[in-house]
């Protein structure tokens, strides 16, 4: 099945993206009449038959909608420090969507080597690997922010902070399938102390990922899975 994206929505009727358009019509060929499916990018997968082609446009009406399309039933906010390397960072994107992921906060810290991203990027990544791993919830994704505002901020559920200074005894299966969840996982040359200290006093809980020690990328991944593991 090829899916498409697009938000642009207007009652019944869904207009293509330029450069779903241009895949539509001219790599696959559909014409007026055809079928298509398209995700909206808030857990909708729309059923829609193509009603007008042009060489600016392309509008499908929509048939039937099957919602929370793909989608978890849990709510995991994964925080992670950019690596020098921005292809690691690209590549935890796309996986972490495949896998299933809510939201993304990128962090500057103390060791961080990455100071800039470029958002609109990642979201292209996004988009293309909920296409392929048949999600249509998109996950937020943020601009870079400070280590020191977002490990003051709020969150509900459980918070975790992962970092290698510890000798943590526990891990993400000791949360039984949390509903919302938040990780932190720090860059190559790790969290400072102080990092750690401010963490844990605003009640982030340190977690083990195992014994081996792993790139930033890697982490990152292995808790996005981990915790889909506590919902099989």
């Amino acid at each position: 099945m090829n899916i498409f994206y697009s938000n642009t929505i207007q009652n019944e009727f869904i207009a293509l993206p330029d450069d779903e358009a241009r895949h539509c019509t001219k790599v696959l060929r559909k014409t007026v009449g055809d079928d298509i499916y398209v995700i909206d990018g808030s857990g909708n997968l729309h059923k829609a038959q193509l009603t007008s082609i042009s060489s600016k446009h392309v509008v499908a009406k929509i048939i039937e909608t099957t919602q929370q399309y793909g989608c978890h039933p849990y709510y995991i906010r994964m925080i992670v420090s950019p690596p020098k390397n921005i292809d690691r960072f690209e590549f935890f994107i796309e996986k972490a969507v495949e896998i299933g992921v809510n939201e993304i906060i990128p962090v500057v810290t103390t060791h961080s080597e990455r100071k800039q991203i470029k958002v609109e990027r990642l979201e292209r990544i996004m988009i293309s690997a909920m296409k392929q791993s048949y999600k249509a919830q998109k996950p937020i994704i943020h601009n870079l922010q400070a280590f020191t505002k977002v490990v003051k901020t709020d969150f509900s559920g459980i918070k975790c902070i992962a970092h290698c200074k510890a000798d943590a005894t526990q891990t993400l299966k000791q949360f039984h399938q949390p509903k919302e969840i938040s990780i932190i996982i720090g860059p190559e040359g790790d969290f400072s102390p102080e990092e750690i200290a401010m963490a844990e006093t605003h009640s982030w809980q340190t977690i083990s990922l195992g014994a081996s020690r792993l790139r930033t990328e890697t982490a990152a991944l292995v808790a996005v899975q981990s915790v889909q593991f506590l919902w099989l």
